[in-house]
């Protein structure tokens, strides 16, 4: 059996009114409609409106006994987001049930008009942290939104504020082990939920988190930095912040250029080359680094300063030489050692 087109046939036979307004409350060939666009369309209140549409789904569910498939369909649904954990996200439950229902035409609409004519699965309005989506029981719904709050707990208390690809199979075994939950229905109670994202390496974590959903431009250049983990020239940032599409805001290399010099986060190693502090690289300029260098280590030839150097910045070794031949800052002992004046 076709469940659309049955639903179809089942439609057709309200009455007019009753079937206008189960059309387009459902939004069935066109928009959904709300009870007071409807209500100010036929000249009546929100309240008789919900009342034609209550008994319109009464004489539908009285006609649905003709077609003994019908309850058979919709126990298939329930079984199919039971065996999920008792919850499932409303988009992708449309495509599954293209499958469970065998039924490639179904739409939300249709598919929503069947629930409510059964009353159920329960249906879930969107909010502010959840999408919308059905679940079986109360109880799962219950089950759902403590999942979420406890797995967003788990990640602020966390010292990283990044889970990274690698990581993730471990982390979510742990977290389903300790609450006794299967990961693929852990999955799906974390779908539900606005909290989480994935940002476009493939790294998972909550969505206020700036290496998840980064907003600026400083944010951006942060998360580049902190996958390619090696210097690069602000305008290759600004390309490469581009070429991803983090959104529709384009970045400008002098943009970026500025951002960077007013962010202690990160650290100019070369001409126009920026790494990240956290790597630790050492702030400054040639010569404060070099100072720093022969502070702590004492005196040293010159190719083990350019080697330490290359630790920390990119810079050619004629740069280095010239900065150790200021006499000002730096002397140079019988061994051929520079050590700090």
């Amino acid at each position: 059996m076709a469940l659309q087109s049955t639903l179809e046939a089942l439609v057709a036979t309200l009455p007019k009114r009753q079937k206008d307004i189960i059309t387009q409350r459902f939004g069935i060939g066109g928009k959904s409609r709300t009870l007071a666009y409807l209500g100010d369309k036929y000249g009546i209140t929100r309240e008789r409106v919900r009342q034609i549409e209550t008994a319109a789904l009464k004489v539908l569910l009285k006609s649905s006994y003709e077609f003994s498939d019908l309850e058979h369909l919709l126990q298939r649904a329930l079984d199919h987001i039971t065996s999920l954990g008792g919850v499932r996200h409303e988009s992708y439950l449309v495509d599954d049930m293209k499958f469970v229902l065998e039924d490639q035409q179904i739409t939300l609409p249709f598919l929503t008009l069947f629930f409510s004519i059964f009353k159920k699965p329960l249906y879930a309005p969107e909010t502010a942290d959840m999408y919308a989506f059905w679940y079986v029981t109360p109880a799962a719904l219950k089950e759902n939104k403590q999942f979420v709050t406890k797995v967003a707990q788990f990640l602020k208390n966390k010292k990283e504020a990044l889970i990274e690809r690698q990581e993730f199979d471990t982390l979510f075994s742990q977290v389903t082990t300790q609450h006794h939950m299967q990961e693929f229905m852990a999955l799906n109670f974390l779908l539900n939920s606005k909290k989480f994202s994935v940002n476009p390496f493939g790294d998972f974590g909550l969505i206020e988190w700036p290496e998840i959903m980064p907003k600026t431009v400083r944010d951006k250049s942060y998360l580049i930095l902190k996958k390619r983990h090696a210097p690069m020239h602000f305008r290759d940032i600004a390309q490469e912040i581009n070429n991803i599409k983090f959104d529709a805001k384009k970045a400008h290399p002098q943009t970026v250029h500025n951002e960077l010099i007013k962010d202690n986060r990160f650290v100019l190693v070369g001409r126009g080359l920026y790494s990240l502090k956290e790597f630790g690289i050492e702030p400054g300029t040639t010569r404060e680094l070099l100072q720093k260098i022969l502070k702590k280590n004492g005196p040293m030839p010159l190719d083990n300063i350019v080697q330490l150097v290359g630790e920390h910045r990119v810079l050619k070794h004629n740069t280095i030489f010239l900065n150790l031949q200021n006499k000002k800052f730096f002397k140079k002992n019988p061994e051929g050692h520079y050590h700090v004046a």
